[in-house]
């Protein structure tokens, strides 16, 4: 759980992780409290009494990605699951995902979520149900949805390692780079198609539209660039391509809206 700055939710996020109903001893809960300058760390320090396995580990402020590969070098179990500081997951959820990882071992799963709008349900996305795993590329393709939040999905820590798979540090929207890259060394994965995850807007994070600076636009057409770097490989299929060019138009479409609505300017496709 990357921390940085999220006194009002980090405590709700935190209980949610604890409360379920499989022994604490089966998983473990790291804290990556990224430079925080509220006081989100006391806030975490002060669960620990209640909490004692509660792992904390402080860094200078490196940002999200930053956080989270810190998180993965420190994890312990044989599965990684990101989850956000201002968001939580649904109680008692851990046992039935715990019987999934036993099942199937496969390099990814991918769950379902429920988006909350100013503490009202905005609606439930739930992946469509299938009962054998699928290779990544045929996730990537045809079950997607373009919902490439990386708290969306749970991974082999070894399938992270072996691929040198990190989150590319220093930019926002890290899940649009990250994820057709994960998926496109991914063997197996299976769907669980429940929302165990509850996924809170709010004004004044990365994916506000309220917080549009230079920066988003920036780093949006830096990912841009990568993803078309990444269409070049040689092992991806046409359909693969294919489905990277939707995604590449698609976010530069989005990204100039963007900067239309922060009056900022943006240069032309280059691909």
């Amino acid at each position: 759980i990357p921390v940085y700055n999220v006194s009002q939710y980090v405590e709700k996020c935190i209980r949610s992780c604890y409360n379920q109903n499989i022994p604490v001893s089966n998983y473990e809960i790291i804290i990556i409290n990224d430079g925080s300058k509220d006081n989100s760390l006391e806030i975490c320090e002060k669960l620990q009494f209640e909490f004692p396995s509660l792992k904390i580990i402080s860094q200078k402020n490196k940002g999200l990605s930053g956080a989270r590969n810190t998180g993965l070098k420190h994890a312990n179990g044989e599965y990684v699951w990101f989850v956000d500081s201002d968001d939580w997951i649904e109680p008692n959820c851990l046992e039935e995902i715990y019987s999934q990882l036993k099942k199937f071992k496969s390099d990814i799963f991918w769950i379902g979520h429920d988006v909350i709008v100013n503490g009202a349900s905005y609606g439930k996305f739930n992946p469509n149900k299938i009962n054998i795993p699928i290779t990544g590329e045929e996730l990537f393709i045809n079950h997607l949805d373009n919902l490439f939040y990386i708290w969306k999905f749970i991974y082999k820590k070894e399938f992270l390692i072996s691929n040198k798979l990190e989150f590319l540090e220093g930019i926002h929207y890290e899940d649009l780079e990250f994820t057709p890259r994960a998926l496109l060394k991914a063997k197996t994965c299976y769907i669980i198609p429940k929302a165990f995850y509850y996924y809170l807007i709010r004004q004044g994070s990365t994916a506000s539209l309220s917080n549009i600076k230079d920066k988003s636009i920036n780093d949006r057409l830096q990912i841009i660039d990568d993803l078309a770097k990444l269409q070049k490989n040689d092992d991806i299929s046409i359909q693969y391509s294919k489905k990277l060019q939707d995604i590449i138009l698609e976010s530069y479409i989005t990204t100039i809206k963007m900067s239309a609505r922060g009056k900022l300017k943006i240069p032309p496709l280059a691909h």
